[in-house]
């Protein structure tokens, strides 16, 4: 059944029938639509429109509470996200803050390190010019087999 009516309406052409030749005429001798304003609409004033608005709310509770939920949870998010991306922002700037002091107590470091190195390097010297001997034999102290005595208890 549908086959057939497809055939039938691929063989209707608007060349074919006369009935339809005269619609197609008067489409298009139709004439073409435009907007047309009207000065009551343009003087409208915003009251009006606030008027409209709060009238339209009363009326369709369940649509106003489910917009005021939907902006009050895009409203939430967009603050939630400003304020992660703030403290991320942050957490970066005292890591970048704590590397570099890092980086500057490491270089004192090592300068004081060099600082101590010439220090010690010219110790021997420095005794020898004040009179100093250098320790010729040095003396050691076995304790492995010391026993204390009964008395030190």
């Amino acid at each position: 059944m549908a086959a057939s009516a497809r055939r039938i309406r691929s063989q209707a052409s608007p060349a074919s029938h006369p009935e339809r030749q005269q619609e197609t005429r008067r489409a298009a001798a139709r004439p073409e639509l435009h907007v047309v304003k009207s000065e009551q609409a343009d003087s409208a004033s915003s009251q009006d429109r606030l008027r409209s608005f709060i009238e339209w709310t009363r009326s369709h509770t369940v649509p106003v509470i489910q917009v005021g939920i939907a902006i009050a949870f895009l409203g939430a998010t967009a603050v939630g996200s400003l304020t992660l991306r703030t403290q991320m922002a942050e957490n970066s700037f005292d890591s970048q803050q704590t590397e570099q002091q890092i980086e500057k107590l490491q270089q004192d470091i090592q300068t004081d390190q060099t600082k101590l190195d010439s220090l010690q390097a010219s110790l021997p010297q420095k005794a020898q010019d004040m009179g100093m001997v250098p320790q010729q034999d040095s003396v050691t102290i076995d304790l492995n087999g010391y026993q204390p005595s009964d008395g030190s208890k």
